[in-house]
């Protein structure tokens, strides 16, 4: 039995160690910049983006991101995350158990997931003001191929 399990580990360690090796391994991502901002509609045949922390609520008002990468990858996996911090639970009876548990204090509220294909170099997300869209402060962040590429905190207002 544990020479089974040894062979299993060996096995393991060698397949990891060959997808590790040059060559092999899938290409890698490098994030070069992100902004955050909005996008004008000042003209239909252009992507017109203006970087700021500040999206007008407007309903229609398009804002987003542009994040600069460098890969060989032709699509890129993509994942749109807005970071909602919980609100303030009353104190509650110290409990021995409890006091080493570590409760972090923002929860993840997934948008979107989706490929992307880099264009110049630079991938896009973006987004409108919905008719009912309610102001305030929002914390996105982007995950580019399992990395954090960029958080962005920025007022609806």
């Amino acid at each position: 039995m544990i020479l089974r399990i040894l062979i299993v580990i060996a096995a393991l360690a060698t397949g990891g160690a060959f997808a590790a090796s040059p060559g092999v391994a899938e290409a890698s991502v490098e994030i070069v910049s992100a902004e955050f901002g909005i996008f004008a509609d000042s003209s239909p045949q252009e992507l017109i983006f203006e970087p700021s922390n500040v999206v007008p609520h407007k309903t229609g008002q398009r804002y987003g991101w542009v994040i600069e990468v460098r890969t060989a990858k032709r699509t890129l996996s993509v994942r749109e995350e807005y970071l909602i911090a919980k609100p303030a639970s009353p104190p509650k009876k110290m409990d021995p158990v409890s006091e080493n548990l570590n409760v972090p204090l923002q929860r993840r509220n997934q948008v979107s997931q989706r490929q992307l294909v880099p264009v110049d170099g630079r991938i896009f997300g973006e987004w409108s003001i919905g008719p009912n869209e309610p102001a305030g402060h929002r914390h996105l962040q982007v995950v580019v191929e399992g990395q954090v590429a960029a958080s962005f905190e920025y007022d609806v207002k």
